[in-house]
């Protein structure tokens, strides 16, 4: 499956009771990094750390 960076977008951990963590490394989360896929959108959770990489990693 082939993700698309869409955005990164800052994430209070009051707006989301369920997960409050990085997926990357386990830190309290900062960043709502969403992706477009074939025909549905991914939305993710990381600190500032792995966004950054996501972030300076994805295609321009």
């Amino acid at each position: 499956m082939l993700k698309t960076l869409k955005s990164i977008e800052p994430f209070t951990s009051s707006a989301e009771k369920n997960s409050r963590f990085c997926i990357g490394c386990g830190e309290p989360a900062t960043k709502l990094v969403k992706y477009d896929t074939e025909g549905a959108i991914i939305i993710e959770k990381y600190c500032d750390k792995c966004a950054k990489v996501i972030e300076d990693n994805s295609p321009k």
